[in-house]
C-alpha cells in the first residue's frame, strides 16, 4: 500500500467540490476552515467550492479542479468540500495515472466514497474517510475532530467509543446514550480496512472501476465498514447479499455498520434484522461510530485496523 505523506505545520490543504458545493451551508464551511487553520494548516480552494446546485459544476470541470490540486506541489492534502449524490459521473474524466504518480491524502465521506474507494482499490493508495464537513459541535471542536487532525499528522491513536451521539442526524446535539451492538458475538479482529457510504459502494459493482476482488486478494484478512445514509432496511439486506455474491466478503473478518441517518422500511424490518439475515458467519458491530450521525471516527482505507467490541472495551486502532 502507498501511504501518502502525513501533514506538518503550515502545510496547505487543498479543498475542492467533487460533488456538491457549499453555498447552502456556508456558515458550517467557514467553521471548518477555522478549525483547519487552528491546527496550523493553510487552505487553498478551487473555483467550484462556493457554489450551489446538485453538483458544483460539470463532471469534466470537477475532474480538472481536482487534478489541479493533485499537480500542485504546494498542496499536501485534498479535502472534498461536501457530500452530494453524483460524484460518480466525474470518474470518467479523471486521469488515474496522474493520481498514481502524485499520491496525496484525499479526504471526504458520503458521496466522495466513489472517489476514495476507487483510488484505494485501483491504485493501492490509502485514503481517509471522515466527515466532509469538519465544523465543530455548536461552534466547538469535538474530540472526534481532534482525533482526525492527529491522524492527519501521522499520530497513531486509539479511537474509543464515544459516550453520547446524536439522536437526530445533523442536529449537532449529542443527546443519546451511545451503544454499539455486536450482532454475531463479541468482536476482536484485525484486518485491512475498506469501505464507505454503502449507497455509493453498490454503484461501483460491475463498472470498470470495480477492482475490489483483485484488491482484496492481496490480504489475508479484511475489515469492511459501511456508512448507511437513508437506504431502506430491505435494500440494505439485498445490497449485502449482492456484495456477498460478488465475493467482497471472502476475506472478511469483521463488518462495521454506522448508525443509519434516516431509517425506513416497507415491512417493518429493522436494520439489525436486515444485517443479521444477510451476515450470519462474520462478526458484526452495528451502530459503530462512523457515518452521518455524529460523532464519527476517522478511518483509513487500506490501513491495518484492530477493532474490539465487548462488555469492557469498544475501540478501533489503526496502524
Amino acid at each position: 500500500m502507498i501511504v501518502p505523506e502525513f501533514l506538518k505545520e503550515n502545510d496547505i490543504i487543498g479543498i475542492t467540490a467533487c460533488s456538491c458545493g457549499v453555498l447552502d451551508k456556508l456558515e458550517k464551511f467557514e467553521d471548518s476552515l477555522s478549525n483547519i487553520q487552528s491546527q496550523g494548516f493553510q487552505i487553498k480552494e478551487t473555483k467550484n467550492v462556493r457554489t450551489s446546485g446538485i453538483v458544483s459544476c460539470s463532471g469534466l470541470q470537477r475532474a480538472k479542479e481536482l487534478t489541479e490540486l493533485i499537480l500542485d506541489d504546494d498542496v499536501k492534502c485534498i479535502a472534498i468540500a461536501s457530500g452530494g449524490d453524483f460524484l460518480l459521473d466525474m470518474l470518467p474524466f479523471l486521469d488515474f495515472q496522474i493520481l498514481q504518480k502524485h499520491p496525496k491524502w484525499i479526504i471526504g465521506s458520503s458521496d466522495p466514497t466513489s472517489l476514495l474507494f476507487t483510488v484505494t482499490t485501483n491504485l493501492n493508495i490509502q485514503t481517509i474517510y471522515t466527515p466532509c464537513n469538519m465544523s465543530g459541535f455548536n461552534g466547538k471542536m469535538h474530540p472526534s475532530l481532534f482525533s482526525f487532525f492527529d491522524i492527519l499528522k501521522g499520530k497513531k491513536i486509539i479511537q474509543n467509543k464515544y459516550d453520547y451521539c446524536e439522536s437526530q442526524s445533523f442536529s449537532d446535539v449529542l443527546d443519546c446514550k451511545n451503544k454499539w451492538e455486536c450482532l454475531n458475538g463479541y468482536v476482536d479482529e484485525k484486518g485491512i480496512l475498506i469501505g464507505g457510504c454503502i449507497e455509493c459502494l453498490k454503484d461501483v459493482i460491475g463498472t470498470k472501476w470495480d477492482n475490489t476482488n483483485s484488491f482484496l486478494s492481496q490480504f489475508e484478512s479484511v475489515i469492511w465498514y459501511f456508512d448507511v445514509f437513508n437506504m431502506r432496511a430491505e435494500s440494505l439486506y439485498l445490497t449485502l447479499i449482492q456484495f456477498k455474491n460478488a465475493g467482497w466478503f471472502d476475506h472478511c473478518k469483521a463488518i462495521l455498520f454506522g448508525k443509519v441517518a434516516f431509517e425506513s422500511s416497507f415491512i417493518n424490518l429493522s436494520y439489525s434484522q436486515a444485517i443479521s439475515m444477510a451476515i450470519e458467519d462474520i462478526p458484526v458491530i452495528y451502530r459503530f461510530d462512523i457515518g452521518h450521525v455524529k460523532p464519527s471516527f476517522t478511518l483509513i482505507n487500506g490501513a491495518m485496523a484492530h477493532v474490539v467490541c465487548n462488555e469492557k472495551e469498544n475501540f478501533i486502532e489503526i496502524y
